[in-house]
């Protein structure tokens, strides 16, 4: 049995969040996800944890088609990734294909993709994680996203074909209105099309295509880190690593979070040759050594790894690596 489970980074939800805060006034703290969760945009969230967020935040904000009141929000200039600029290309054509390869390293279990039929150009996003419900939200988000990159080049008054939205309807009017074109709903995956000979006037005068690409190499190394949904090690290690950030992880909120019980949780760890215990010790040990790196102290460490204090973190550390923090980090900086 796999674990199978998609993630998505927090700075891929920035743009949402955002939002909420500016027209909604509801924040992260409304849905009790942790400040220090959201302070770490590379950080990776379980995708079903998402479409629940998506839920509560139309229940909240009392509007079920809250994503179209973000669409000022919702572009790709403002994931705030140092070094990487997906619209930062001469057109509509390249910008696409970066940010469908680009993508797989902020959502896993996600496809972006293009397909063409006769004159029209069909861009697609698909996930399975997501309930009929959920997907509504999710669906649109995306859609106007891929909007707004498409008026990025096209002009701001550009109207798509035609859009399709996975889930059930919610503000036909609205969403009509703002993609001024024919919305299909509970399609099987969200599109966007275009006209081809349109995409293939459109310019940008702002692109940056030749600017090097800076990026520090600890973030280099996080970008890089996406499990895949069917890598089991992988998907667990960054499971019980999300779990830190509500507190030390337990068998019982990992097990929650893969929505299933705490003996199929035990029966799996068993089959991959893990034990829970030790697999937690390694996950946080490693975790603070990142931290580290990053130039974080102990205390700091301590707290944002799910320790009660200091002293239970440095015990903890100090089994796997045979030195207390406070050495491992004097060491690292003499070095």
């Amino acid at each position: 049995m796999k674990f199978n489970a998609s993630f998505i980074r927090v700075c891929y939800l920035k743009p949402v969040f955002d939002g909420m805060k500016q027209i909604f006034g509801i924040s992260h703290q409304d849905l009790n996800i942790p400040d220090a969760l959201m302070k770490e945009p590379m950080a990776l969230i379980p995708f079903t944890q998402v479409g629940q967020w998506l839920t509560q935040l139309a229940e909240l904000s009392q509007d079920p088609c809250y994503m179209v009141k973000l669409y000022e929000y919702l572009h790709f200039d403002r994931l705030g990734i140092s070094g990487i600029d997906p619209l930062g290309t001469p057109d509509i054509v390249m910008s696409i294909r970066r940010i469908n390869y680009g993508i797989n390293s902020l959502h896993s279990g996600a496809s972006y993709y293009v397909s063409q039929s006769g004159k029209i150009m069909k861009w697609c996003y698909k996930t399975a994680y997501l309930s009929k419900h959920q997907k509504s939200h999710d669906s649109l988000r995306v859609a106007i996203m891929l909007l707004n990159a498409q008026r990025h080049f096209l002009g701001k008054e550009y109207q798509p074909i035609r859009i399709q939205i996975s889930g059930s309807s919610i503000g036909h009017q609205q969403v009509s209105e703002l993609f001024g074109c024919t919305v299909i709903w509970n399609a099987p995956h969200t599109e966007i099309w275009l006209n081809i000979e349109e995409t293939a006037q459109s310019i940008s005068l702002e692109q940056t295509c030749n600017a090097p690409v800076t990026m520090p190499r600890s973030l280099f190394e996080k970008y890089l880190n996406m499990p895949q949904p069917h890598d089991d090690p992988k998907v667990l290690f960054e499971m019980i690593n999300y779990s830190r950030f509500y507190g030390l992880p337990t068998l019982k909120t990992v097990a929650q979070l893969f929505d299933i019980s705490e003996q199929q949780l035990q029966r799996r760890l068993q089959g991959l040759g893990f034990s829970f215990s030790s697999l937690c010790n390694y996950i946080l040990s490693n975790q603070a050594v990142k931290y580290m790196l990053d130039g974080k102290k102990v205390e700091e460490i301590a707290s944002l790894l799910g320790y009660a204090n200091q002293q239970s973190f440095s015990r903890a550390f100090k089994r796997l690596r045979k030195s207390t923090p406070q050495q491992y980090l004097d060491k690292l900086n003499l070095e």
